[in-house]
Parts: C-alpha cells; sequence; structure tokens
C-alpha cells in the first residue's frame, strides 16, 4: 500500500509543479481540495494548515487518506515560503489576515472576498471584514461567467454553493435582460453546514426530516443578487429559500421567473450560452436530479414551463462540496496558472 502510493507521488513530481496550500485543510472543503489536487498533474500540495491539528497526520484526521505524507502545520506560525497558491477554506471573518501575510495568488472558499463593498460584507455576516483594502484586487470566481477577469486577479473570492447553482440557472436569462420577479428554492444536503455539530445536523433529527432554515435572510441571498447585478448592470431582488433534506451531499435549485419567452426560445438561449462551457450541461429531455452530478463539478440544468401560471421553471443540479467549492476553487486555480479549466476535475460522477 504505502510503496504504491509513493509511486504515483513520485510520477507526479516530475516536472515543475506549482506549490499549493490549503489553510483549513481539516474539514470537508479541504479534504476534497486535497483529494483532487493529488491527481492534479502541474500542481502538489506542499502544505495543510489547521491549528488544532498541527503535527498530526492527514490520514489521522482522514483514514482515507492512508498512505499520504502531509501533516498538519499551525498557519498561525508559518510564513507559506515557497507557495505558489493558497487556498483558504476558512470561516467567515478570517480570510482577511491570511490574504494580506502572503503576496501570491488566494482562493477563498469562504465569504470574505464575495463582495467588492466591505459594508454589505459587514451587513451580512454582522462583523468588520478583516482587509477591506484587498477587496478591489478580488473577483467573484465563478468562472463560465467571469473568466477574464478571475484570470486578471490575484484574489478570488470563490462563490457560495447555493449561488452558484442558481447563478448559473438565471445568467443567460439576466444577460438578455430579464427583470422581473425571481424565486428560488433549495434544497440541500447536510455537508453543506460543515463538519461543526449541531442538533440540525444531529442524525436523528435530520434523518427522514426536511424542511426550509433561515427563510427570508440567508446570508447568500445578497450574494446572488449582487452577481446577477454584475451580469446585467442593475439590481435584482430574490426571494430565496433553502432546505435541508436527509442527505449528504448535492443541491437541486428550482428557479421561477415570468415567462419572458417560449419553452423553445429558452431552451435555445441556455443551449446557445452555455455551448462552450465544459462544465455546464443543458439538458432538453428527463429531469434533473442532485444524483446525475454528485461526485463531480458538473452542473446539470433545464428549463420548464408552466402554461397555467405563465411561469419558466429553471432547475439546476451541483454537488455542493465540488462545483459548489473545493471543485470550482480548482477550476479557478487553472485559470490563475493559466492551465485548462477542466485539468483534474474532468471526471464524470459517481453513482449510485
Amino acid at each position: 500500500m504505502h510503496d504504491c502510493c509513493i509511486m504515483v507521488k513520485t510520477t507526479r513530481e516530475v516536472g515543475t509543479l506549482y506549490k499549493i496550500g490549503i489553510v483549513g485543510a481539516s474539514g470537508y472543503t479541504g479534504a476534497e481540495l486535497i483529494r483532487i489536487l493529488h491527481h492534479h498533474p502541474k500542481c502538489t500540495v506542499a502544505k495543510i494548515y489547521s491549528r488544532s491539528l498541527a503535527g498530526q497526520p492527514v490520514s489521522d484526521v482522514f483514514p482515507g487518506f492512508f498512505g499520504m505524507d502531509l501533516v498538519f502545520s499551525d498557519p498561525t506560525e508559518d510564513d507559506f515560503s515557497g507557495l505558489d497558491l493558497l487556498f483558504l477554506a476558512v470561516p467567515a471573518g478570517a480570510a482577511g489576515e491570511y490574504a494580506k501575510r502572503f503576496k501570491g495568488k488566494v482562493i477563498d472558499l469562504g465569504a470574505d472576498f464575495r463582495f467588492k463593498d466591505h459594508e454589505i460584507y459587514s451587513k451580512t455576516y454582522g462583523k468588520q471584514h478583516g482587509a477591506p483594502e484587498l477587496l478591489q484586487e478580488a473577483t467573484y470566481g465563478i468562472p463560465e461567467l467571469f473568466r477574464d477577469q478571475i484570470k486578471a486577479s490575484r484574489i478570488v473570492g470563490n462563490p457560495g454553493c447555493y449561488p452558484t447553482s442558481i447563478i448559473l440557472g438565471l445568467a443567460p436569462l439576466i444577460k438578455t435582460g430579464y427583470d422581473g420577479e425571481i424565486i428560488a428554492s433549495s434544497l440541500s444536503g447536510t455537508s453543506g453546514a460543515g463538519k461543526a455539530l449541531s442538533d440540525a445536523q444531529h442524525f436523528a433529527h435530520r434523518d427522514e426530516n426536511f424542511g426550509p432554515y433561515k427563510v427570508g435572510c440567508h446570508r447568500h441571498t445578497p450574494e446572488i443578487e449582487k452577481a446577477l447585478e454584475s451580469l446585467s448592470g442593475k439590481p435584482h431582488k430574490v426571494v430565496f429559500v433553502p432546505h435541508l433534506v436527509p442527505a449528504i451531499r448535492g443541491i437541486t435549485s428550482t428557479i421561477y421567473i415570468d415567462r419572458v419567452m417560449s419553452l423553445n426560445e429558452a431552451k435555445q438561449l441556455y443551449a446557445e450560452f452555455y455551448k462552450d462551457e465544459f462544465f455546464v450541461r443543458v439538458k432538453d429531455a428527463g429531469d434533473v436530479e442532485s444524483k446525475n452530478v454528485l461526485h463531480s463539478n458538473f452542473v446539470d440544468i433545464q428549463v420548464y414551463e408552466d402554461l397555467h401560471a405563465d411561469k419558466l421553471i429553471i432547475v439546476s443540479a451541483i454537488d455542493n462540496l465540488i462545483k459548489g467549492a473545493s471543485g470550482q476553487a480548482v477550476q479557478n486555480m487553472n485559470l490563475l496558472f493559466g492551465l485548462p479549466e477542466h485539468t483534474a476535475l474532468d471526471f464524470y460522477p459517481a453513482y449510485p
């Protein structure tokens, strides 16, 4: 077992590799980053960080990584020297300090660099931004929509999982000038809440149970609205209702808008808009389900119509930990390094 792992690592180290660090590598998104980057032909995970787990081998925390020689370090005691890029998988409010200390490229999987306006951030997250002077260096990181800006940035604010599914589901219509009502209802597996323990995540509570939470006040609503404004140049109001379901991973978002065009026109619009996007699969038949994208960086989108209510209905599905977090972060990293976006991400979903 050990010999096999050593051989794989030796093969990956042939040639010049970008050296990657991951702060907050002990969470679900950190584990996904390690797993994806282990197979990246142009990168190597050089350092992983966790203040509480410093000195422990990664396989002590994630037994599935048995054979890897990575050991957690304390990020407060490291100068990040020799690294080309730093992933920050840390809670809101913590990323700013690391982004100030590290002068290389940064991808924040948290919330600190998703807004250009620090006042919107403070209002949304209830705290002052740790590095407001860096916000103008950051770009909101949905590659399919902001590719050129991402390439030219030092800091990327990786989007939230719910916003990724909703923004990609709406983008073609928003770009055509749609300014009507938007209602989005999303279903998510429990891994979106991270590893922290809570009564809501307890198996006895969550199993065979689903329902909405933070109705009318979810912190991803401003993120969705600001991204749509970036696409259209005008403000949008979004009704967003998230739900937790008894599943580990996956997000399915159902979006209701005014029927401003026929179903055939909408289908043609979406097919044309995303025709060159490797990770966006616009379905023409069959229903969109989370199971069909799990463990992949794909997003599936389908457009329907309700003639009775005069509405178009867009359904999108993603894996919240990959396209909704770590996979999209690696996609952004590939852009920053001038690599093909699908590098290390062109794996298909696992079924069942």
